[in-house]
């Protein structure tokens, strides 16, 4: 079996966090969120069998659903919500490839023979974009979602990782070690335009899109040794640093209102690690404490809108 430590290497960039034991003050756990927000939040549940596998659970922390049973990480939900791509490792080894199956976990297929990993959809549903290679020489590469049309997108010496695609479907941000620390960097959709968004000497990593495109929030440990949670223009102005407390934070994911972000919350001291909310209104973080569990990286699902006639 993989250990735990290197599958976070691949799927999370968590790279020597240290991660602390209390919660920021406004941390609460087993609240209910304050939100309007609907559609499902899925997520990895960690530690190996039995309990590894996709999950899902409603925003107010109840409905709890295993969707899979596998060494699977990083779901991602289709624009339309009705289908996860995820990564799935190969039981006992260390090579994984890119699954999709319908939002119940039925329907299970591996569109592609490439193996790759941290996959996600284009807006449209129609193109899936994911990082393949090895530990030091990732490269991002788009499909469609049927596996055909493969495209090659980066092309360098240094290990380029955690693709998201923007709402409009031009740009593509991503995490990338360009210039000896991971920095976030964007590109034009087909591979063209490659800037960096980012400059710091401390290691930003794991972008998301928010739902009107202005936005990426993303992870860095700017300030301390573990990471904390940033949002910024997706010109590269106004940095705002979203979470303070001495948990790690990270993998964020925008609610489909743009209201809140899920994350995931560490501590290292207790080897505790949980899917959280924060209420960028309010900045109250509510922590979803599900007892002997390790939950990681969660997405949470659109809601598509509806359209009067």
């Amino acid at each position: 079996m993989v250990s735990r430590e290197k599958r976070h290497a691949w799927t999370a960039l968590i790279v020597a966090l240290s991660l602390l034991a209390v919660g920021p003050p406004q941390h609460r756990a087993r609240a209910a969120v304050p939100t309007a927000t609907e559609g499902l939040i899925a997520f990895v549940r960690d530690g190996g069998p039995p309990e590894s596998g996709i999950y899902t659970i409603t925003p107010s922390g109840s409905g709890l659903l295993r969707l899979t049973d596998g060494e699977d990480y990083r779901p991602r939900w289709s624009p339309d919500g009705s289908k996860i791509v995820f990564q799935r490792f190969e039981a006992g080894s260390a090579q994984s490839y890119i699954f999709v199956m319908n939002a119940d976990g039925t329907n299970l297929q591996r569109p592609s023979t490439r193996r790759g990993f941290q996959p996600a959809w284009s807006p449209d549903g129609a193109r899936i974009v994911f990082g393949s290679g090895s530990r030091h020489r990732a490269e991002i590469f788009v499909m469609n979602a049927d596996g055909s049309n493969l495209t090659r997108l980066t092309n360098n010496t240094f290990e380029d990782l955690l693709p998201a695609w923007s709402p409009d479907g031009e740009t593509i941000a991503f995490a990338s070690k360009r210039h000896r620390n991971w920095d976030i960097y964007l590109m034009d959709s087909d591979g063209t335009r490659q800037r960096r968004l980012t400059r710091s000497s401390a290691r930003d990593s794991n972008p998301d899109w928010s739902p009107d495109g202005t936005r990426l929030v993303f992870q860095s440990n700017r300030h301390r040794n573990s990471d904390d949670l940033y949002a910024i223009q997706s010109d590269g102005s106004q940095l705002e640093r979203l979470t303070t407390g001495p948990t790690a934070d990270w993998t964020p994911a925008w609610s489909p209102d743009g209201s809140q972000i899920a994350f995931t919350i560490a501590n290292y001291d207790n080897g505790r690690e949980d899917i959280a909310v924060l209420d960028l209104e309010t900045a109250v973080i509510v922590r979803f404490v599900i007892p002997d569990s390790f939950d990681i990286e969660p997405d949470w699902q659109p809601v598509p809108v509806s359209i009067a006639p």
